[in-house]
């Protein structure tokens, strides 16, 4: 089951002050300590975080549009900002957060939703999609570089939230994967469990195909949960180190899972 847009405009409002709570307890020392995120402090993730929402609704969004390498357009604009104080980056992702979304209940409308923008080198998405990637975006920061680099306790996600980040997941791996997955000769069924609960298979191809539906005979079936989903998709955590079942072609499940790796 895909999220919709309404659901996906709500959980970004769950989400905005989710990472809002958590930046509002933050020392000084803190904000400058190291994220995991690699070469970023604390600061910096917060500073990236505006810098994606801001630029839904301004020109900064051709920086994005016509980039050839996404991360080292992240890694600019987090330079460029490195002046600004914890509490003026704070300020800006409060006042640009709510500006995004904002922005995305214009864009996401019945009408222009299924207008397509370009994503760098990742390929093109309709704007729909648009409110899961910044979910996805804001919640595997505020859980995965964050609150573990600051030894906090990981905050709460819900259903709405994680059926969203899979959403653009499985839409990104679909867009950004072709080549990747050039190999594949039969389908994949990825069932995740817990919160976001959903079955997908990648269906392979000329045009590789990511549904939202379960294969009559996929060659392998793995089960993950959805909150590791975000960690070993993008390599933040090696997928062998998370609780993940193969039923199936295991050789074949295995080289599809060695080959993930998204932005």
């Amino acid at each position: 089951m895909t999220a919709t847009r309404t659901e996906s405009l709500a959980a970004i409002r769950t989400e905005r002050a989710a990472v809002l709570d958590f930046l509002g307890t933050l020392t000084d020392a803190e904000w400058a300590r190291p994220s995991a995120a690699a070469g970023w402090t604390v600061q910096d993730v917060v500073t990236h975080m505006t810098g994606v929402i801001r630029a839904a609704i301004t020109p900064a969004a051709l920086q994005l549009v016509f980039s050839r390498a996404v991360e080292r357009t992240n890694d600019r604009v987090v330079a460029e900002s490195r002046t600004r104080t914890p509490q003026q980056t704070l300020r800006d992702f409060e006042t640009w957060s709510a500006r995004g979304i904002t922005g995305l209940r214009l864009f996401t409308a019945p009408g222009v939703s299924r207008i397509p923008l370009r994503i760098g080198e990742l390929g093109w998405y309709p704007l729909h999609i648009f409110p899961a990637l910044y979910i996805f975006d804001w919640h595997t920061h505020l859980r995965h570089d964050l609150a573990p680099a600051l030894d906090r306790p990981t905050p709460p996600t819900d259903d709405t939230r994680m059926r969203a980040i899979v959403t653009w997941l499985m839409t990104l791996l679909e867009h950004s994967h072709r080549d990747q997955l050039s190999w594949l000769t039969a389908p994949i069924a990825l069932t995740f469990t817990g919160p976001g609960a959903a079955t997908w298979t990648i269906e392979p191809g000329p045009k590789l195909r990511v549904v939202p539906t379960t294969a009559a005979a996929p060659a392998a079936h793995i089960h993950t949960a959805a909150t590791d989903f975000p960690a070993w998709s993008t390599t933040r955590r090696a997928w062998k180190d998370c609780d993940i079942t193969i039923e199936g072609d295991t050789a074949l499940a295995t080289r599809f899972l060695d080959s993930i790796d998204l932005v």
